[in-house]
């Protein structure tokens, strides 16, 4: 079984590889919202990736935000590998180096793995529930920020109005908490397991960009809400991950 998942890390590590190469030849556009694009890709990598799994573990589930769902054969028994095959993709389209190949797996209820790759920045990450979370093999461990230096990833959802983000940001300037938004949920999250940010907050967040993220937080040793209760798998959910402390300090007025 540690082979299938070698063989899963090094396809993930090879289809954000293609989608640079995607890139670097021109890409096909279309526009899905005003917040989200979708190129050829978004498409072929998740394809791939769907192969591949499809090969490893012909039991499980698949979700993925450009297909949609296919149900386990025992969803009883098996699990479903969730992915967002270009997270960020508008930073993707423009050049920018901060998206991502997001990817987990997620079993009786609980995310079990998660792999979060950012080939611009030759970033892998990698948690197993339980084994600790991981960035280029270097084990990764959570830290509270010195007072007064926090810094918090935001993400901004328009499947919320747009007053709520803006309420959100003059919450966060009388708290003297300096925020960044980045465009990447799923990279951000892995951002606060390696300390880039230090918690990350979205009133919305799709399964597909935020599960593995969220073991990665956890793994770290930071705290994260119940991101798959109301069924989150397919319906998304509010998402607040951060250091335990932090997490504490400022849950009652960003998950109330």
């Amino acid at each position: 079984m540690q082979d299938s998942y070698q063989i899963l890390e090094t396809a993930i590590r090879a289809a954000g590889k293609r989608a640079q190469s995607f890139r670097q030849s021109g890409l096909s556009v279309t526009t899905k919202s005003r917040q989200d694009f979708v190129s050829q890709a978004d498409v072929a990598v998740e394809a791939e990736l769907k192969e591949v799994i499809r090969g490893l573990f012909p039991d499980d589930g698949f979700l993925g935000e450009e297909s949609g769902l296919v149900q386990a054969s025992n969803p009883e028994n098996n699990g479903v590998w969730v992915i967002d095959p270009i997270d960020g993709t508008t930073n993707y389209v423009q050049g920018m180096d901060y998206w991502c190949v997001s990817v987990a797996y997620v079993k009786h209820k609980e995310i079990q793995m998660g792999f979060v790759y950012a080939p611009d920045r030759e970033e892998f990450f990698i948690a197993k529930k339980g084994q600790g979370a991981y960035l280029n093999g270097v084990q990764l461990t959570i830290h509270e920020p010195k007072q007064g230096q926090a810094l918090l990833g935001l993400g901004r959802s328009n499947r919320r109005p747009v007053q709520e983000y803006c309420d959100l940001i003059l919450m966060l300037d009388k708290q003297n908490i300096e925020y960044r938004r980045f465009g990447a949920g799923a990279l951000m999250l892995a951002h606060v397991s390696s300390g880039l940010v230090h918690g990350y907050f979205e009133s919305h967040l799709n399964s597909w960009d935020a599960l593995a993220g969220l073991l990665l937080i956890e793994e770290a040793g930071g705290q994260v809400t119940d991101f798959l209760k109301n069924d989150g798998l397919l319906n998304g959910n509010l998402v607040w991950a951060a250091s335990p402390q932090l997490w504490q300090d400022l849950r009652p007025l960003l998950s109330s």
